[in-house]
């Protein structure tokens, strides 16, 4: 296989570039693709880790040969992500996958990591994406949140199942590959297809400088050329994972040595609950071959056939499910004498002890990587830890961890569509080097345990900005941080944070001011004046002054800033001293 133009002789199965416009043919780059002519190949002399140096390679008439910058491609692309085609033992390893993938325990596994990584709202969201900066233009923001909406409705990701079993796919086979569909126009992406990640390769076109996907590399009949800008193409490690193709692959010998001790205990069980039974039957006065008749005779007609059915777990005994509880035996006595049948009582190592079950699942509960307290099977796998004073164990950390790299590697079924789309709606954004960076996409997470932490982390930083505020003063008793300082360093409160508090603020304002004399503040002497909107923090009186309308001050009271004449400052917060007319009460320590 090499680049796109050894597959030019055969049109009728590749695919015609011209028929896609100049965008999507160069959009390869901005998702981490290279130019032909790119520095970064064009000045690399050495052979990389990841590039093939077999002999093939090099032979001139062979079909899998690559020319020397597909080979470096690749190479840079198995530093991201690994290809299944590469890998010749992939088709049965994926078949072994998916067998065990269906296990009890594993299948167990794989729903509670797929339930952790995709959480949906109530509106049928499992992502959001931030607001771009607003240093963008406000159509190409709002055409932004009307894409991502568009995207999600259009792939059915609002419905429960779809992006959800996308992701255990992923979790099983390893990978997962899509085809970008765009309309006629190639304006506007229409749908998202399945495709199987075993029949694609990267490759690159030197004539049109693009990296490209082909499909069917070996079959002529069959062959496809896409560009990169049609295909999703996501893998769960890159090439450097040695031994770990998919979540499932690391279940597979834990899961195995469990299902042995499980197995053992249980014929131990079994057979003690089982008798063995010893005939002798007399032959006397029989030739040899009909004492032999004789013996086959009672074997066939006593003996039982027991028959395992591993994927039901049941149990027959001679073709009945039915469990027979006794047995009768009749035998006719002769002249050679009479049969005699003894009970025996089978004697075992005791295995009724489960230290070595036990053990083994462990194993097993560790390779799952879900944290241990959550198989506390007595309380429901563990309860949600909303007191501040519950530390949060370290199996958790690395779980949350673990969740996000797989939402990060997934999300782009979600971010590459969105950013094409974008390019498309607005070209210019394609040599916009921030644009990439401006995009995030957050996922939901368990909503009342999110809220919970949030609100105790909030209670908990208000009470250490409360105790700086008023304890480290300055050498004229004020207090010596500042507000501005604590709010960002201390509150943790983002610039999107005050801004949204701010406007809030002047709606209370605003509220106020149109309610007149009684509603604006006791202070106020002037009716319908400006009152006192809400102040930023609760608690003592105003540390400086208000507007010249007389609005809230920065620190004041819980009641709101006094009402006062347009020349005047806030007059009286609640537990603010008063102050003259030209400046602001200084009042008390602010509280939080």
């Amino acid at each position: 296989m090499a680049s796109y133009d050894r597959y030019r002789g055969n049109q009728s199965n590749s695919t015609n570039f011209g028929l896609f416009n100049r965008i999507l043919r160069g959009l390869s780059t901005m998702f981490g693709g290279l130019e032909y002519n790119d520095m970064r190949i064009r000045n690399s002399y050495a052979i990389g880790v990841h590039e093939e140096t077999t002999d093939v390679l090099y032979q001139p008439n062979s079909s899998n040969m690559y020319d020397l910058f597909t080979k470096k491609t690749i190479a840079r692309f198995l530093d991201k992500k690994s290809i299944a085609y590469l890998d010749r033992t992939y088709l049965d390893k994926r078949k072994i996958l998916r067998q065990y993938s269906i296990k009890d325990e594993i299948k167990d596994f794989i729903t509670q990591i797929a339930d952790e990584c995709i959480i949906y709202d109530d509106n049928n969201r499992f992502c959001h994406v931030r607001d771009l900066p607003d240093n963008y233009e406000q159509s190409i923001r709002q055409k932004y949140q009307e894409n991502f909406t568009k995207l999600i409705n259009t792939f059915n990701f609002n419905e429960g199942q779809i992006a959800w079993q996308y992701l255990k796919n992923l979790l099983i086979d390893g990978y997962i590959a899509y085809e970008i569909i765009y309309d006629d126009k190639q304006k506007n992406i229409i749908d998202l297809a399945p495709l199987d990640p075993i029949t694609l390769i990267v490759a690159t076109d030197p004539n049109t400088n693009t990296m490209i996907w082909i499909q069917h590399p070996d079959n002529p009949q069959m062959r496809k050329i896409l560009l990169d800008s049609q295909i999703i193409y996501i893998s769960y490690s890159n090439n450097n994972e040695y031994g770990e193709t998919s979540y499932v692959e690391n279940l597979i010998r834990p899961y195995n040595q469990l299902k042995m001790i499980e197995q053992a205990r249980l014929l131990y069980n079994i057979n003690q609950a089982s008798i063995y039974k010893k005939f002798v039957i007399p032959v006397g006065g029989l030739t040899r071959t009909q004492a032999e008749q004789q013996v086959y005779e009672l074997m066939s007609e006593y003996h039982d056939d027991v028959q395992w059915d591993e994927r039901m777990g049941t149990v027959s005994i001679n073709g009945s499910t039915n469990i027979p509880f006794s047995k009768d035996f009749w035998f006719p006595e002769g002249a050679a004498g009479t049969p005699t049948i003894d009970i025996l009582q089978p004697t075992q190592v005791n295995l009724n002890e489960d230290i070595v079950l036990q053990w083994f699942y462990k194993i097993l509960k560790r390779a799952s990587k879900l944290p241990f307290q959550r198989f506390d099977e007595e309380n429901g796998g563990g309860a949600y830890a909303y007191d501040s004073q519950a530390a949060v164990t370290r199996d958790e950390v690395k779980f949350k961890n673990y969740i996000n790299r797989i939402r990060t590697i997934f999300k782009e079924i979600v971010l590459k569509p969105l950013k094409i789309q974008m390019v498309l709606d607005f070209p210019e954004l394609k040599d916009d080097v921030d644009f990439n960076d401006a995009i995030r996409l957050d996922f939901v997470s368990d909503t009342l345990f999110e809220e919970w932490r949030h609100l105790k982390n909030l209670n908990e930083r208000a009470s250490i900005a409360q105790t700086l505020s008023s304890s480290l003063m300055d050498p004229d008793g004020k207090p010596y941080l500042s507000i501005e300082w604590i709010m960002r360093h201390i509150m943790k409160f983002t610039d999107a944070d005050i801004e949204e508090n701010n406007k809030y603020k002047m709606l209370e304002r605003k509220r106020a001011g149109g309610a007149g004399g009684p509603e604006g503040g006791e202070a106020g002497g002037m009716p319908g004046g400006g009152g006192g909107g809400g102040f930023e923090m609760g608690g003592g009186g105003a540390q400086m002054g208000g507007p010249a309308q007389g609005g809230g001050a920065q620190m004041g009271g819980a009641q709101g800033g006094a009402q006062a004449p347009p020349a005047q400052g806030g007059a009286q917060g609640a537990g603010g001293a008063q102050a003259p007319p030209t400046q602001g009460g200084q009042g008390q320590t602010p509280t939080f």
